[in-house]
């Protein structure tokens, strides 16, 4: 149940550890020996076998790094193959995989967002590794901070956030909560770089982002959703992506699901999709760069000031590293694709009218490429085709629970620069040894 070993990705190491305290990198990345490479689980059940009695992603247990202990927290996708949509774009075999709020099709998550899924499985992950477990502080540009706070509350296990001031409208949840909260007056990266500075005068905990097995095989719940419920692998997946760590997810869930050998060896293609103007993995990926594409500071903020969906503007995200965005893009011959804030706009009130929900503007960022792919003739109409919805259900969520939504109010607002006044903030922390008592173990 969850047993797993971890595999380095670089070429030329193939290192492999058979044991696991919430490792982030391999020995010889950390003494210089070869660059930068991800860990990848390898789990030691090869046929996966789906536990319905087991809550949320849990049913998944098998290949989730969690030994054998869950969390008692619901929450997943829902899978359904697309009528409305389908007919008007003339697919046959269109699914949508809607990682939101929808209570009519089933889909009760809470944060709206398939972020929610990479949260009970680093929590796991990190109190059955950690003998003296700290506190957690997450930066997010909204999904992931709504999703660690809603869990941890449930769980009453504290948290600390560092949000930019951009991502502060994303924090609604129709639950109660109190972390501790922390806005800068700047984008993403700035949020992780007071993060990262916290967690080292603090010793708060930092679950690593896309180097961390446990978020990218939480995301990756929703691929075995789709595929474990159409019965099939699919020939295109499409997502709007911010770091690219859920499209690296979708490629991991998929080599699992072809080793796995029960729903085809189809190794479904990548289309991954960025809101313009701020689109450096499309940019690096269409330039044909082994690196990163360069953006100046500036002019990356002022991109990213003018992107509809403020969830996909990463500036460093995991792209050339070993098994990353590129390798995942490579291997399963992928595309990426710029979308604008028009189409972007559109494509959500078309969802909305031909599938009967509403969705956030990353998944409109999907779906208009989805639009496009089929214009342009990149997918044939009769091919496997799975939307990611990635996140979606506001207007189901404020009809349910009206003014019972709860908006954040930050606890501090400091400038990038005015680490002294944040970590003043944040005071004395101490160890949440106790919090392990939120473990259920398998009978």
């Amino acid at each position: 149940m969850g047993k797993y070993k971890l595999k380095c990705m670089h070429p030329g190491c193939g290192n492999v550890y058979d044991t696991d305290d919430f490792r982030l990198k391999c020995d010889s990345e950390k003494d210089g020996t070869h660059g930068p490479a991800m860990l990848r689980a390898i789990y030691d059940k090869k046929k996966i076998e789906i536990k319905k009695d087991l809550p949320g992603i849990f049913k998944f247990i098998d290949w989730l790094p969690c030994g054998d202990n869950y969390l008692d927290i619901e929450g997943l996708p829902v899978a359904y193959k697309s009528s409305g949509l389908a007919n008007y774009l003339g697919l046959s075999n269109l699914w949508v995989v809607y990682s939101g709020y929808w209570p009519e099709k089933g889909a009760k998550m809470v944060t709206k967002s398939f972020k929610q899924l990479e949260a009970p499985a680093t929590l796991v992950r990190y109190f059955h590794t950690k003998s003296d477990p700290m506190p957690l502080i997450v930066s997010s540009a909204g999904n992931t901070a709504n999703a660690f706070n809603y869990v941890t509350n449930k769980l009453r296990v504290p948290l600390y956030m560092v949000i930019p001031k951009s991502g502060l409208k994303n924090l609604k949840l129709p639950v109660e909560t109190s972390p501790k909260l922390i806005v800068v007056r700047g984008d993403y990266a700035d949020a992780i770089s007071i993060a990262d500075k916290i967690a080292d005068e603090k010793g708060l905990f930092r679950e690593g982002g896309a180097r961390n097995i446990a978020r990218r095989d939480g995301m990756g719940v929703a691929m075995l959703e789709a595929v474990t419920t159409s019965g099939h692998l699919f020939d295109h997946y499409f997502q709007a992506v911010g770091s690219g760590t859920g499209g690296i997810a979708a490629w991991e869930a998929v080599l699992r699901l072809i080793e796995d050998g029960s729903y085809g060896n189809t190794k479904t293609k990548l289309n991954l999709i960025q809101n313009c103007p701020f689109t450096p993995l499309v940019d690096s990926w269409n330039d044909g760069s082994d690196s990163l594409v360069e953006i100046e500071e500036k002019d990356a903020k002022e991109r990213i000031s003018n992107v509809t969906a403020s969830v996909l503007t990463n500036r460093h995200p995991p792209y050339s590293i070993f098994g990353g965005v590129r390798d995942a893009l490579a291997d399963t011959n992928g595309n990426m694709y710029k979308i604008n804030n028009q189409d972007t706009y559109h494509a959500s009130i078309l969802f909305r009218s031909l599938e009967g929900v509403d969705i956030a503007p990353a998944a409109a960022v999907a779906t208009a490429a989805l639009i496009n792919a089929v214009n342009l003739g990149k997918v044939n109409k009769d091919e496997k085709i799975l939307l990611h919805i990635t996140g979606g259900g506001a207007e189901a969520q404020l009809v349910e629970f009206g003014d019972k939504i709860n908006e954040l109010d930050p606890g501090l607002e400091v400038n990038p620069d005015e680490i002294d006044k944040v970590l003043d903030f944040v005071g004395d922390v101490t160890s949440i040894e106790e919090c392990k008592e939120v473990l259920k173990e398998l009978k």
